[in-house]
């Protein structure tokens, strides 16, 4: 649940119902989507777990300083029993030239540092993923305290960077993180552990397959299909969008032809409609597949169409800065468009897209 409305960049735009139309793309619901994903916010603290029951948990540094734009802490387990915990801690610099390694310490403010870790830094981003053996530590800060401190210093980082994290809402998060994956009260679960063995833990579902349409070295039709100089009087879409942006025409496969309008523009979003076009025939609307959980998320804004791989990708910003929305690419089948992967941040507090969570995925035949 995205904090900042992701409509909010599209001004006077409705916010669709996805079981119906979305954008002029039909959406329908078969079985052949598996589980989808689930993510809650507990105060400052945000979790995401995908179709496998892989979940993350984010803190994050709610009052960035000067020299950085925010700081988060990433605490990620997959959904198989025996899947470790692991703990990541992110900042992004200000300084985007910044690059090499440097050295975090968590916590040490006010006693023994919770654990210190190597960072690399890539574009101003860092990423510094702690020991193992520091996570019992770091758990029982979140059990205890409301800011964990962090500073990077040394390497590449000549004057030290600190940053507090909160932790208002962890005790929380980490207990929905276990529940999401059927933890609680066995001896795997991080934060409310109990008797039951591992092997009470449910396994994690089925990957989604999903087999690409065979690619076409055919050309597109040089004729425009009239659907791309509609003009809308009904509220729906702006006809003056479409004039300023390109319209997106792509071969899907042999028989089939796909054509995208701009529909809507904001700031820094543009959401389109896509049709489909059988050779000799009208163009119609396309149709896409999105797991219940995802209907919210999955809108098609700023897309690129890729024929090598049959697949459609959309990043709908939450804010300019790209620090939060939803990310996504759909590959064709050749009769619908259905979701291969998908990222989501949910919280606009300065998180980098590296370390976004993914809240779907699937596998991908028929793709070199």
């Amino acid at each position: 649940m995205i904090r900042r409305p992701l409509p909010a960049a599209l001004p006077g735009r409705r916010r669709p119902v996805l079981a119906a139309v979305t954008l002029a793309g039909v959406l329908t619901l078969p079985p052949i989507v598996s589980e989808a994903a689930a993510d809650r916010s507990f105060k400052d603290w945000w979790v995401a777990c995908d179709n496998l029951r892989s979940c993350s948990a984010y803190g994050p540094e709610m009052a960035p300083a000067d020299d950085h734009y925010g700081a988060w802490l990433r605490l990620t387990r997959e959904g198989a029993a025996t899947a470790p915990l692991t703990a990541r801690i992110g900042m992004i610099l200000v300084d985007q030239a910044t690059g090499g390694t440097a050295t975090l310490r968590v916590g040490g403010d006010a006693g023994p540092a919770v654990a210190t870790a190597p960072a690399r830094i890539e574009g101003g981003v860092v990423l510094a993923d702690l020991p193992a053996d520091s996570l019992p530590a770091l758990l029982d800060q979140l059990r205890r305290a409301d800011t964990l401190p962090v500073t990077l210093s040394g390497g590449a980082v000549t004057i030290p960077v600190k940053a507090g994290i909160s932790l208002s809402g962890s005790a929380a998060a980490m207990l929905f993180l276990d529940d999401a994956q059927g933890r609680v009260d066995t001896v795997t679960a991080a934060w409310k552990p109990g008797p039951k063995p591992a092997d009470a833990v449910p396994p994690v579902p089925e990957l989604p397959v999903i087999r690409a349409a065979p690619a076409s070295q055919k050309p597109v039709p040089a004729a425009r299909p009239a659907i791309l100089s509609r003009k809308s009087d009904d509220g729906d879409c702006e006809s003056t969008t479409a004039e300023q942006f390109d319209p997106i025409i792509e071969r899907l496969d042999d028989t089939h032809v796909l054509y995208g309008q701009a529909c809507f523009s904001g700031a820094y979003n543009v959401a389109y409609d896509f049709f489909v076009a059988t050779e000799g025939a009208e163009p119609v609307p396309a149709v896409f597949d999105v797991p219940d959980g995802l209907m919210g998320a999955a809108e098609l804004i700023n897309p690129g169409y890729d024929p090598a791989t049959r697949t459609l990708s959309t990043f709908a910003k939450g804010r300019g800065i790209g620090d939060c929305g939803v990310g996504a690419r759909w590959v064709w089948d050749g009769a619908r468009f259905r979701l291969a992967g998908m990222e989501m941040m949910g919280i606009c507090q300065g998180i980098a897209w590296d370390d976004w969570p993914v809240v779907y995925r699937a596998k991908v035949e028929g793709v070199d």
